[in-house]
């Protein structure tokens, strides 16, 4: 069964200058895949991550999620769907300095009404997945860099989600520090049967996924498995 897929997706950008940032784009993402994106600064990359994580629209073409048509939704009725579907983890983590680590861990969930024994719980969960339930109280700056990204990806994880949407998680890291991040997306991807897509530009990165495809100037332009 596919996740997502998208359908002549077209992603235009209207101001002093026009800049078309996806064109066309056919894309099918089955359960359970993990999937990289390659491709160059500048390439549509991270546009089609936005279009993916339904964080935007395209100004052309058909987006599913399940089969169901995001297109024709409602604002309100594809956050419920992204909230639901998607977790997301970012270059920059994200975290929020003034909460612990497992306060991090738990924002999603307290957006989604969870009571707090019960949150507390799947929290420290998540961070014991990622090798960081020692370190439930300590602040984000008390950590590495890894260590954060790790704290991003226990984050997703919290809600339980289909998808993990991996945007250049490993651009502010060591090697050594990427590996053990893109280790546990594989165990993840294994073990939870969790459906991982990775943008990156590092080959090495991308070689953890079964298929990668190639975008340059807005195009698909090649896939290997």
């Amino acid at each position: 069964m596919n996740v997502e897929k998208l359908e002549n997706v077209t992603k235009v950008y209207e101001g002093s200058v026009k800049t078309v940032a996806l064109k066309e784009i056919n894309l099918a993402i089955e359960e359970g895949e993990f999937l990289a994106i390659l491709g160059p600064s500048g390439s549509g990359k991270s546009t089609l991550l936005s279009i993916l994580g339904v964080l935007d629209r395209p100004s052309k073409g058909k987006v599913y999620i399940y089969e169901k048509d995001i297109t024709l939704l409602s604002d309100s009725e594809i956050s419920k769907i992204r909230n639901e579907y998607i977790g997301f983890v970012f270059q920059n983590f994200n975290l929020i300095p003034r909460l612990s680590i497992l306060q991090n861990v738990e924002l999603p969930l307290v957006a989604r009404g969870v009571p707090k024994k019960k949150r507390e719980e799947i929290a420290l969960a998540s961070l014991k997945l990622v090798g960081l339930d020692g370190l439930a109280s300590k602040k984000p700056s008390e950590l590495s860099g890894g260590q954060q990204q790790r704290v991003a990806i226990a984050r997703a994880l919290a809600q339980n989600p289909k998808i993990i949407l991996a945007d250049e998680p490993t651009g502010n890291l060591d090697s050594f520090n990427a590996k053990i991040v893109m280790d546990i997306f594989k165990r993840v991807n294994e073990e939870l049967k969790t459906t991982i897509v990775v943008v990156t530009h590092d080959k090495e990165v991308a070689s953890y996924a079964r298929r990668r495809i190639y975008i340059k100037d807005g195009k698909i332009v090649g896939e290997e498995s």
